[in-house]
């Protein structure tokens, strides 16, 4: 059996009937698929051809609409010119690590900062076929990274799978003739996948009569998928004590110096820390605040922490995923060091928003300002969001050849 139900047929197997997947009773609960406010697709692919078999209606009625449309096939490909659009990593089949974040960095560097106006398509993740899970989980990973929406198209399960197995919900996209044609074209033209390959009468292509008509109806069908990954951080700060050497470079010794020569008052009732990692920064703001507050999203890096502060009762550490638990901030200090840019956009505003609604009268951001390599901003972009999102006073600001320092507040005392 396949996943989900499904059994594990071979594609030139018969399989179930596209009858079955454009039934009346499947789609209609399923609605119409909206490409309003949608100015960005990217399409990821496993294979070549697979673009074109789940989403070559979209593709065509992206192109009508006048969207910027990019391709992305994880597996190797001949080179072609970027402005194509169509992009591959060049991979071999395979789920490797260093395979996913290569995949995840190029859809990363796609999509840039304009995740919440792009839409991104995958294969399904219970395809049940290695190469569409990992093809979908870097899709997944990189629309976490960028706030870019996700749908996953099902395809081996389309084949293999049945409509009465329990499914994801999402929409449908009912295509026009021109799309239907402009799908059947792009096929045809992917030689390798629709002929047989050398000739001979007992030959099959790789696309079997059985599995293409699937892809050949009216109705292309999507799941709705979350993006989100594993904490990559977990596993970082698992293999290394100190990953980013705080506690002996003195890049970090004299930033935090810095850092704490920048804050306007000598003393705070409650500071909170984001993204505390190994603990270094709050050993020392605790000499400065009567309660601190360390958060981070790693439970790795929260037990080095709470190990370093062991003996510093005022401080208190806590996993929390941010900014989604960060409901109610009671501090009077917040300090962003460094972790800005591990968020996407639409998250760091959302950050923002809440620490400003939160009545916090000083915030301090500190932020690398160099290239964040697989992740859409960096420092000089957090600081950006951070002005244009607190609307409070920027009453220091520090740019360093390695990293911007600022401090925001509305604390009448902090400017004087």
């Amino acid at each position: 059996m396949g996943m989900n139900g499904g059994p594990a047929l071979h594609h030139a197997d018969e399989g179930t009937s596209e009858e079955a997947w454009g039934s009346e009773a499947l789609l209609k609960n399923r609605p119409a698929l909206d490409l309003s406010g949608v100015s960005h697709l990217v399409v990821v692919a496993a294979h070549p051809a697979d673009e074109t078999i789940m989403a070559g209606g979209l593709i065509a009625e992206a192109h009508r609409l006048g969207l910027r449309v990019d391709v992305v096939v994880a597996e190797a490909l001949r080179p072609v010119a970027p402005s194509s659009g169509l992009h591959s990593p060049g991979l071999g089949d395979g789920d490797g690590a260093e395979s996913h974040d290569a995949l995840v960095r190029l859809l990363v560097d796609l999509v840039g900062t304009r995740g919440e106006e792009t839409l991104m398509a995958s294969p399904w993740r219970g395809d049940g076929h290695p190469e569409h899970e990992a093809a979908a989980l870097a899709a997944a990973s990189a629309a976490w990274r960028t706030g870019a929406g996700l749908l996953e198209c099902p395809i081996a399960f389309r084949h293999g799978g049945t409509p009465s197995a329990p499914l994801p919900a999402g929409p449908c996209l009912f295509l026009s003739g021109h799309a239907r044609r402009a799908r059947a074209a792009a096929m045809q033209a992917h030689h390798s996948q629709v002929k047989p390959l050398n000739g001979a009468p007992d030959d099959a292509s790789v696309r079997s009569t059985h599995l293409l008509p699937h892809f050949d109806g009216g109705v292309e069908l999507y799941f709705d998928a979350a993006a989100g990954e594993v904490n990559p951080f977990d596993a970082l700060h698992s293999e290394h004590p100190d990953p980013w050497q705080v506690r002996s470079s003195w890049y970090e010794a004299r930033k935090r110096s810095m850092t704490l020569a920048a804050l306007p008052r000598p003393r705070y009732r409650r500071a909170v820390e984001l993204g505390c990692s190994v603990g270094a920064l709050t050993s020392e703001l605790a000499g400065r605040a009567d309660h601190v507050l360390a958060v981070d999203e790693s439970a790795a890096a929260l037990r080095s922490a709470a190990a370093a502060l062991a003996d510093l009762p005022h401080v208190q550490t806590k996993r929390l995923r941010v900014p989604e638990e960060l409901d109610a901030v009671d501090a009077d200090l917040v300090v962003i060091s460094e972790v800005g840019y591990f968020l996407s956009p639409l998250r760091l505003r959302d950050l923002a928003r809440r620490v400003a609604d939160s009545g916090c009268g000083t915030v301090l951001a500190c932020h690398w300002r160099h290239e964040i390599v697989g992740w859409p901003l960096d420092g000089p972009a957090v600081h950006t969001i951070l002005r244009e999102t607190l609307r409070m006073p920027s009453v220091v600001r520090v740019e360093d050849v390695d990293f911007v320092l600022e401090v925001f507040s509305t604390d009448a005392g902090a400017r004087a």
